[in-house]
């Protein structure tokens, strides 16, 4: 053999796998908190790659790549995911939008027709004022040509006084 003992062997393999599992715990949560919005190492905001999650998790670009496989595969599923969450969200937003574009419209239309009516009715008033002020008009000149013949009647002077 090698000269290697099989408990030494047996237990650099334990090693190796326990290795593994614990970086690829690391890995998993490193993703979950950048997703999440709250990573502990990368600045909030950070978008999600390898380089972000293997920062995150203080392991190798390379360990990433060469014994995590599915953690790259979820990272890219997330990211596939993304996208569509937000187009979804935006559209929802559109939507909602759109409905308040809407009953805005009603409400200025209703305004419109509510001035519109306002307007017949001021126009009315304007030419019952007019037509009024025409009346007083023709009043003051009656009043003003009786004036004139009470004036200009001769003034009978009663002699029996």
């Amino acid at each position: 053999m090698t000269g290697v003992p099989e408990a030494s062997i047996e237990a650099l393999a334990a090693h190796g796998r326990d290795s593994v599992k614990e970086t690829r715990q690391k890995l998993e949560l490193a993703v979950r908190r950048l997703v999440n919005g709250n990573p502990q190492k990368v600045p909030k905001g950070t978008k999600l790659t390898a380089a972000s999650v293997c920062k995150e998790a203080g392991v190798d670009r390379a360990t990433l790549y060469r014994f995590h496989e599915p953690v790259l595969s979820e990272i890219r599923r997330i990211n596939d995911t993304t996208p569509r969450a937000q187009l979804k969200e935006s559209r929802s937003a559109l939507a909602e939008t759109e409905a308040k574009l809407k009953e805005y419209r009603t409400m200025v239309e209703e305004a419109q027709a509510e001035v519109a009516a306002l307007a017949r009715i001021n126009y009315r008033l304007d030419a019952r004022n007019k037509e009024l002020e025409e009346l007083l008009r023709i009043r003051d000149e009656v009043i003003a040509q009786l004036q004139q013949q009470v004036n200009a009647k001769p003034k009978v002077v009663d002699l029996r006084k």
